[in-house]
């Protein structure tokens, strides 16, 4: 019964971080950032409420705790297969092939497709059993730091000078494929251009290093059991330690970095201290979650979000076609009639639909259709 409570606080987590994913890639029309129309002066101000609003709730920290839970999944994939006696080392590197197929398939409607560096950096995931937890967490956190991070802000206060390790954008306008391209047309820019802005912008953030550094942290969190063994009284302290831990990246973003006048060390240390916050906004959150979950039992709200979670993969590419579809040039085009606020009432009411197709469908089914052929060719045997 504890294991199958553990599942569903897993699956539930990740339904409530796609979720957030979901809402906010619906205000931003799915990486289309294009401003609608309409100059109505009270709806402009909703729309600049709602999009600073949800991007302080959600931006960086859906995706940090989606991330988490992919560490934490490999592992229980891992516990499984050496329960059964069999071997997950060589199926990993097979698994993340697939999913970077998948991946693939998935940049045909969004360039900022997230599963195959999911799939890159999820290889090393393998060294995880030879590791010890102290060794993990030890890892994790370096990644989660950032080695360039730190000889960043070294090279700061010790020599008051900066390298910067951003790397340029591809120099090309694509919204005006978004806007007027055909589906071929959008198709090719995001296998293109398209996904080396993506992968550009992952690295340009910090996103290369604390994908892997909360890969493992996940792994660490899975052998330790820490979201339902670990005593209630960590979670407090975690929760006090993580909102302070926010309240001072707030002050240093208010204090310091809005102050620095050299626009280079302000383009650089902005979104690492950003990333910080992020960071631990996200922990807070989590720790709030698994504090009412585990008092409640599992009774609660975030409840409800489970077979949304349990079906992710699926989700997480339809939520993209439906985005596409409703704000592209090649669809319905409503980025010209759509600001923050109609697009996230249109996302709640996709996210309503998704939930309810997802608790459809595993009615009838085990697994989510993607997560079915995932699984199925995965452990294919040869």
């Amino acid at each position: 019964m504890a294991n199958n409570n553990r599942i569903v606080l897993i699956d539930a987590l990740r339904g409530l971080a796609l979720a957030g994913i979901l809402l906010l890639h619906h205000i931003e029309h799915f990486d289309f950032y294009q401003k609608p129309v309409y100059n109505i002066p009270w709806l402009i101000r909703i729309d600049r409420w709602v999009w600073d609003n949800l991007f302080l709730l959600v931006s960086g920290k859906a995706f940090a705790l989606f991330s988490l839970l992919f560490g934490l999944s490999y592992w229980i994939i891992h516990e499984n297969r050496v329960a059964k006696g069999e071997m997950y080392f060589l199926r990993h590197f097979w698994r993340m092939f697939i999913l970077i197929i998948l991946g693939i398939f998935h940049l045909v409607f969004f360039r900022g497709d997230i599963l195959i560096m999911y799939a890159i950096l999820g290889l090393p995931l393998v060294i995880a059993p030879y590791m010890s937890n102290r060794s993990i967490l030890i890892l994790s956190i370096v990644l989660l730091i950032n080695p360039v991070n730190i000889y960043t802000f070294g090279s700061y206060l010790i020599n008051n000078s900066v390298i910067d390790f951003r790397l340029p954008y591809p120099k090309v306008n694509i919204n005006e494929f978004l806007v007027d391209g055909s589906f071929l047309e959008v198709l090719k820019i995001n296998l293109t251009s398209g996904y080396e802005g993506s992968i550009v912008w992952s690295w340009n953030v910090g996103r290369i290093f604390a994908i892997p550094g909360l890969f493992f942290l996940g792994v660490y969190f899975s052998k330790t059991k820490m979201l339902t063994d670990k005593p209630l009284r960590f979670w407090y302290h975690f929760l006090v330690l993580t909102f302070m831990l926010c309240l001072v990246f707030d002050v240093i973003g208010d204090v310091w970095v809005q102050h620095i006048e050299n626009k280079l060390h302000l383009g650089i240390f902005k979104p690492i201290i950003d990333g910080y916050f992020k960071l631990v906004m996200m922990f807070f959150m989590l720790s709030l979650i698994v504090i009412i979950w585990r008092h409640n039992n599992g009774k609660v709200w975030a409840a409800k979000f489970s077979d949304f979670g349990r079906m992710g993969l699926t989700n997480y590419i339809l939520m993209s076609i439906i985005g596409a579809i409703l704000y592209y040039g090649w669809g319905a085009g409503l980025y010209k009639y759509c600001g923050s606020f109609t697009t996230f009432l249109i996302g709640i009411l996709a996210l309503i639909f998704q939930m309810k197709f997802s608790s459809w469908w595993l009615e009838k089914y085990e697994q989510g259709p993607l997560e079915k052929i995932w699984r199925k060719i995965t452990w294919i045997k040869v």
